[in-house]
């Protein structure tokens, strides 16, 4: 298999992706909104072409931390308990947009589910307000923290 560059980036993969899972990553990449407030870390995503896969995304100190990181839940992915029978059945968890987690492999997988109504109560938050909402407070707020990413401290361990 071809070695691969990994999109957005001038690095190689160092696993052998297939070619159907488009791969992406950054040395800078920040979390707004991750469970300490918002950091700065290393990331790589990878998107297979199954529908329901929903993507696989690492976090780590460098790029190749993070690569290794969604290297894992890939494999984990694609040998979901052996039995060819694919995955699920599923379980919803904390989502109401129609992902959900297999509960053979415990993979997050977008469009599993019929979508929720959404809370009214539910608190919107910064992406919300900036996407949605076009609040200008919050879009303010949101390219401060990008203007000072490199303040922002590291992910949290065991992110």
């Amino acid at each position: 298999m071809a070695q691969r560059t990994i999109k957005n980036t001038t690095t190689q993969a160092q696993h052998e992706w297939p070619e159907n899972v488009f791969i992406q990553g950054g040395e800078r990449g920040v979390v707004i909104g991750g469970p300490g407030g918002a950091y700065q870390t290393s990331f790589f995503e990878a998107f297979p072409q199954d529908p329901r896969s929903g993507f696989m995304r690492g976090e780590g100190k460098t790029l190749a931390e993070a690569e290794d990181s969604a290297w894992k839940q890939y494999q984990v992915w694609v040998n979901c308990d052996g039995t060819g029978q694919g995955h699920g059945p599923y379980e919803r968890r904390q989502y109401t947009n129609g992902a959900g987690f297999c509960t053979r492999c415990g993979t997050w997988m977008s469009r599993v589910f019929k979508p929720l109504p959404e809370d009214p109560d539910r608190k919107p938050t910064l992406l919300d307000r900036v996407f949605a909402d076009q609040d200008p407070e919050a879009i303010n707020e949101a390219l401060t923290l990008m203007a000072n990413a490199a303040d922002l401290p590291q992910a949290p361990s065991g992110e």
